[in-house]
Formats: C-alpha cells, sequence, structure tokens
C-alpha cells in the first residue's frame, strides 16, 4: 500500500487543538495576532502566509490564535469586518450631512479615501486577494461591498438629476466613475506619482467628475426672503 501523501500546508500549519483556552500570560495574544497578520499579508500575500508564521510573528502559542479566530481565515475576517464597519459608520455621516448632492458626493468620496488611506495595509491585502487564485479566496462578500458603495452613490447622483442639480442621466456610470476616482486618490502609489504634481488629486478630479453632471442651466436658485415691497411700487431689480 502506497504511503499517504500530506497536504502541503500541513508542516506549516499546527492543527487547531480541542477547546484549548489560551494561557493567562498570553493577554493580548488577539491584538498581536492581528497586527501580525496585517504585515504578514500585506508582505507576502495572504495564501502564502501560514499560521506558522503569523504564530511566530506575533509570539503566540496556536491556541491563541484558534481561540479567538478558528483559523487563518478567521484571522483575516476579523480585519475585514472592522475595515467595513469603519467605511459604513464614515459613509452614514457623510449621507447625513446637508447640503447639495454634490456637497455629499464630496463627503462620501472623502470618507472613502480617507478610510482606505488608513487601512492602506488591508486595502492592498484585498487586492491581492483578489487578483490570485479563486480557491484562496476567504469567505468575504467582496461583491456585496463594492455593489453597497456603488448604490449609495447611485442614490446621490440620482437624487441630484431629481432636483435639477444634475443633468438627466444614467446615474450608474457616474457612481462607477466616482468610485473609480476615490479608489485611484487613496493609493496613488507609483503610477500616480508619475502623472501627479504635488498636493491631493481628490478634489480637483471630483470636480472633473461633478462639473460633468452639472445641469446646463445650474442648481434651481434658493429664493432669498426678505420684506415685501411696499403697495404700488415695483419690487427693486435681482
Amino acid at each position: 500500500m502506497p504511503p499517504t501523501r500530506r497536504p502541503a500546508h500541513a508542516e506549516d500549519d499546527p492543527a487547531p487543538p480541542r477547546r484549548k483556552r489560551p494561557r493567562k500570560d498570553d493577554v493580548g495574544g488577539r491584538e498581536r495576532v492581528l497586527r501580525a497578520a496585517v504585515r504578514l499579508f500585506a508582505a507576502k500575500g495572504y495564501a502564502a502566509t501560514t499560521v506558522r508564521d503569523i504564530l511566530r510573528a506575533a509570539g503566540v502559542t496556536a491556541p491563541v490564535l484558534y481561540h479567538h479566530f478558528g483559523s487563518k481565515e478567521g484571522v483575516f475576517l476579523d480585519l475585514a469586518n472592522e475595515g467595513v464597519r469603519q467605511l459604513h459608520a464614515a459613509h452614514a455621516r457623510a449621507l447625513g450631512l446637508p447640503g447639495t448632492a454634490a456637497e455629499r458626493i464630496r463627503a462620501y468620496c472623502r470618507a472613502t479615501v480617507a478610510l482606505k488611506r488608513e487601512y492602506a495595509d488591508l486595502a492592498r491585502i484585498v487586492e491581492t486577494i483578489l487578483s490570485g487564485p479563486p480557491e484562496a479566496v476567504p469567505r468575504f462578500d467582496f461583491g456585496g461591498l463594492v455593489t453597497t458603495l456603488v448604490r449609495q452613490l447611485e442614490g446621490l447622483v440620482r437624487e441630484g438629476i431629481e432636483k435639477g442639480e444634475f443633468a438627466a442621466r444614467d446615474p450608474l456610470p457616474a457612481a462607477l466613475a466616482l468610485l473609480g476616482v476615490s479608489d485611484f486618490a487613496a493609493r496613488p502609489g507609483p503610477l500616480a506619482a508619475a502623472v501627479l504634481t504635488a498636493g491631493d488629486p481628490l478634489e480637483d478630479m471630483l470636480s472633473v467628475v461633478l462639473a460633468g453632471l452639472a445641469s446646463p442651466s445650474g442648481p434651481p436658485r434658493r429664493r432669498r426672503l426678505g420684506r415685501r415691497p411696499p403697495k404700488g411700487k415695483a419690487p427693486p431689480p435681482s
């Protein structure tokens, strides 16, 4: 009978222990695992990083990781879900602001860029995962996240159209353009640095997109409140 072959990752990833709780001296192990995983996923890629790599970099034992996360995928999901929570909270604040549709679009895109810059390593990890082999993709709803962002931007564009601020058009291409602007501004990198001058490109790029959306007649003017002219006299020219 031929010998049984072990999986390629068997020597790298220790088997999860049975319900073994972490020792008392492993206080703070959860945070150390998360910090180590972000560094390793960003440097080596999610697929190439093993549980053993994370344990070694975090300085914790296997029971700590498995107790808090269950697996390497569980570590990534914890990181991703926290980033998404922060992003949704920032977007909710932007959507709830007063002002025109264009003003809230700017606030929304600024929030997107700020969060992507703050979580730059996580954003880079996600890009690497999505460009890698499908079998290595964690069970995270990447498509659902993108769909939510596009639908929210579509809603802002549609609101601007309904109020006469933007010209009538399909809001989907506009939403995709705004999302692309935010993505580019969030991670300039070598390519963007080669074509950009000094300064933050976000506001100028948003101005170009919003100018293309604007209604030819402009947004409806707000009526200024004032005293009524006396009877028999014509109102002063505006």
